[in-house]
């Protein structure tokens, strides 16, 4: 970092360490540490103009400007894509259902299936132990 990489990230982002990426701010303090009075002089000047930017008022659009320009697309030959945004709206729309149906199908089969493998653990435990030819005491049917 030196006193033209500070300016340039203060130019980017501000007199606001708090605003800039991590590395950059951190990369920052520690040259300020160094070079408090050129660090200063850069971040205090950075900060005057966001001040200023952050004070001036917001320009506003007027109507007139807006239908004037809408206007001439249309005198140009352009055309707003209102079609395709439709079919793109249809089509995101089916594609929803077909991922809430694929959802739905995979509850009902996951529970359908976990008690059907439930019931068939059970049985098979059940024919083990008939068939043991002793008692165990560890194959207790449960």
């Amino acid at each position: 970092m030196d006193e033209a990489r500070l300016r340039a990230l203060a130019d980017i982002w501000g007199g606001d360490l708090r605003r800039w990426p991590v590395a950059d701010a951190t990369a920052a303090r520690a040259w300020s540490a160094a070079n408090r009075s050129l660090a200063e002089r850069a971040l205090f000047e950075a900060r005057q103009l966001d001040a200023a930017l952050d004070s001036s008022p917001r320009p506003a659009v007027s109507t007139a400007l807006r239908d004037r320009v809408i206007a001439s697309a249309a005198a140009a030959g352009l055309k707003a894509r209102q079609g395709l945004s439709a079919a793109l709206n249809r089509l995101f729309w089916i594609g929803g259902v077909g991922w809430a149906a694929a959802a739905c199908a995979g509850v009902l089969f996951g529970t359908t299936l976990g008690s059907q493998m439930a019931a068939d653990q059970q049985t098979d435990l059940v024919l083990e132990q008939a068939l043991a030819p002793g008692l165990d005491d560890t194959m207790v049917p449960g």
